[in-house]
Formats: structure tokens, C-alpha cells, sequence
């Protein structure tokens, strides 16, 4: 019914874990692990998880979704982080159900942050997620600049919002990951990491929003402006002084 596609580097601790509950859920058709050339040995675990592999060079993450999708002819795309722990496969399920029988376009899991943080999260932030399912014809009309390193989950939200299409999101119990500054060499080289990542992913959020919001400007505009001719439009929506 699905595949799922996770794109990893130096992830050799976790990878196989997320691997293996991927395959144990019984929607998902194939596992693809797409390796932006690590230097450990998160290939060699990945695969003996049970996973297909493919290394990519130069990109970051959102070259190598785009590497997975173009690897697999599945409708329903499932993407993963491969730093994840306390992932189950009824998350994956749920994903997978919210797009191919629910009605939604595409459906977001979201770390669990405790009952205080999750609503908030879900219902106000802005959804910077690598766990979703989705439909192959909405990631394939990202533009191409869209679809590159940490721009590309603000970028599918994006292209989502602009189609009017409808996205599922809420919080996988129990799921959180290893952070950057458990990865890193020092703690400092990992706070550094995360703030140059959630930097690019807030920033492109935002810029996607003043652009959407541009585009309704001048659609306001148009439908307000004067017709030419001096006769009335055929139709028009008057707004409120």
C-alpha cells in the first residue's frame, strides 16, 4: 500500500530500529533507506534491518526524499527520521490510513511532548515533522528549489496550504529521537546544528506564508479593481469597510 522512505546520515545507532518497526507494519510494501554518504555505518545497518538502500552525494535531506520517491512507484509515500526511538508501528498505520482511506492529502506525527506542549504543537506551531505520509502527486509538485535540506517540510506544508488540500496531524505517543547534541562530537557542536537547522526550517515557514499571503493581496486586488471598459464585472465580492 505504501513505502516507506528515510533518509539518514550517521545514523547507525537507530536506524535499524526504525527499519525494523517500519517493516513490522502490515500497510508498508518496502523500506528505502537514502544514505547522504555517511561516514559510519548506518548502510550496513539499515540493510541488515531488512531495508533497500541508496547512497546520494552533495544533497541534504530534501534531495535525498526526492532520490527515494523517484526510486519507488507507491501512491502513498511515508517518510521517517532515522534518529527515532518509541516509535511503533500503529503510528505508522495511522499515517498511512489518514492518506489512503481518510481523506487526507497528507498526515503529519509529531513527537510526543508531554500533555502541556502537544496541543500547542498541533494546533498552533508550525508542523516541522519528519514523520508523514503523503501522496506521491503532492511531493511531486513541490517546485524543484522547494524540495531541498531542512526547506523541504515547510515547503509541503506550504504547497498543501496553496492547493487547499487537506492534512491530518497529531502526536505519536510515546515518539521522540536522539538530538542533535546527543549526536554531536560536544554538545556545543550540536546546539549549533539544531539552531542552523530549525533557522532554515522557521525561516522558509515563514517566507512561504508572506508569500501566500502576497498572492491573495493581489488576488484581492484584482477582484476589486475597476473593470475596464467602465461597466460593472459579471461578479464580485464586496468586503466589508
Amino acid at each position: 500500500m505504501a513505502t516507506v522512505i528515510i533518509p539518514a546520515f550517521n545514523e547507525e545507532e537507530s536506524v535499524g530500529a526504525v527499519v525494523a518497526t517500519a517493516r513490522a507494519s502490515p500497510l508498508i510494501d518496502d523500506v528505502l533507506v537514502v544514505d547522504g554518504d555517511s561516514e559510519d555505518q548506518t548502510v550496513e545497518a539499515a540493510e541488515a534491518a531488512g531495508a533497500d538502500t541508496r547512497v546520494v552525494t552533495g544533497g541534504g535531506k530534501g534531495e535525498a526524499m526526492a532520490a527515494g520517491v523517484a526510486a519507488t512507484d507507491d501512491d502513498v509515500i511515508v517518510f521517517l527520521d532515522a534518529d527515532l526511538h518509541g516509535l511503533r508501528p500503529d503510528h505508522i498505520d495511522r499515517l498511512v490510513r489518514s492518506v489512503a482511506t481518510g481523506g487526507a492529502a497528507m498526515a503529519c506525527g509529531l513527537f510526543d511532548r508531554g500533555r502541556w506542549m502537544n496541543p500547542w504543537f498541533v494546533h498552533v506551531g508550525p508542523v516541522l515533522t519528519g514523520e508523514r505520509a503523503l501522496r506521491r502527486e503532492l511531493f511531486e509538485s513541490l517546485a524543484a528549489e522547494d524540495a531541498v535540506g531542512y526547506r523541504i517540510e515547510a515547503a509541503l506544508n506550504a504547497r498543501a496550504a496553496d492547493l487547499g488540500l487537506p492534512v491530518a496531524i497529531f502526536v505519536c505517543d510515546g515518539m521522540w529521537h536522539r538530538t542533535k547534541e546527543e549526536k554531536a562530537d560536544t554538545p556545543r557542536e550540536g546546539l549549533r546544528a539544531k539552531v542552523a537547522m530549525l533557522w532554515t526550517a522557521w525561516a522558509s515557514s515563514a517566507r512561504f506564508a508572506l508569500r501566500r499571503l502576497v498572492r491573495r493581496l493581489r488576488a484581492f486586488r484584482s477582484a476589486n479593481r475597476p473593470h475596464a471598459s467602465g461597466s460593472p464585472p459579471s461578479e464580485r465580492t464586496n468586503y466589508p469597510a
